[in-house]
């Protein structure tokens, strides 16, 4: 973490179990680190997966916050359930079914008033082996299990939390390669702490964040274009769920 606390994107924690309440607790700490360097620690945003207890914690410590799900988290949800569903091979080899999976995935580009419209037209035109997965999927979605202003990415550009996920991958990586203890575990944070003083002290010098990917640059243009000819007129609903269906 930074010293002017402007943006948090690391704070190691260790819990046997973790759920509200151990939520909670680390936001407390945050809230407490920021006192410390006489700061107030109010995000304006935060970006998580859809875990309910770090929902319900969000909510509860930063409910003036803007909360949004994480948009890679959603499309590994959906794939999770092809997969479970037994539908990985149909989607793989069957070009009708893998294009109306894709189809739900893309509804979270979509603008929210258009949502629920779009679910309904293609789930009456989708095919009978996806009754399961549209199931889930109203359940899950639509329904309100993970509330539309969660998981709809419409008016966002960076939508996934990326950096926390790299550096979870980097981590567990380095952790597995090394036969751990809780002597090894500490020695990895320490060096993890080194590494993000460092950076801090370059952002300071006065250099730049990572450049975006050229994927992602790539797909923001598409998707700008898209949505700006939707409001426009010049294309309807439909036609923008087909375009955000080949970002």
């Amino acid at each position: 973490m930074c010293n002017n606390l402007t943006n948090v994107y690391q704070w190691h924690s260790v819990y046997c179990q973790i759920g509200v309440q151990q939520h909670v607790e680390l936001f407390q700490r945050l809230k407490e680190e920021a006192i410390r360097k006489n700061k107030i620690f109010k995000p304006k945003r935060i970006v998580s997966d859809f875990e309910l207890a770090l929902v319900s914690a969000v909510h509860t410590e930063f409910p003036n916050s803007l909360h949004s799900g994480c948009y890679f988290h959603f499309l590994q949800a959906i794939h999770r359930n092809i997969a479970n569903l037994g539908l990985a091979s149909e989607y793989k080899e069957n070009e009708t079914i893998r294009e109306q999976c894709r189809q739900l995935m893309a509804l979270s580009l979509m603008p929210p008033a258009e949502v629920e419209k779009q679910f309904k037209r293609i789930r009456a035109l989708s095919s009978d082996s996806l009754d399961d997965l549209f199931t889930y999927f109203q359940r899950q979605w639509i329904n309100g299990n993970v509330p539309l202003t969660l998981w709809n990415a419409n008016e966002y550009d960076d939508r996934t939390n990326n950096i926390s996920e790299a550096f979870n991958r980097r981590f567990g990586s380095r952790i597995e390669k090394r036969h751990p203890n809780i002597w090894t575990f500490i020695r990895l944070i320490q060096d993890e702490e080194f590494r993000f003083e460092r950076i801090c002290i370059q952002l300071a010098s006065g250099a730049t964040n990572t450049k975006k990917s050229t994927t992602k640059i790539a797909f923001q243009r598409r998707f700008e274009a898209l949505n700006n000819r939707y409001k426009q007129g010049e294309i309807n609903s439909k036609q923008l769920l087909a375009g955000f269906t080949l970002l």
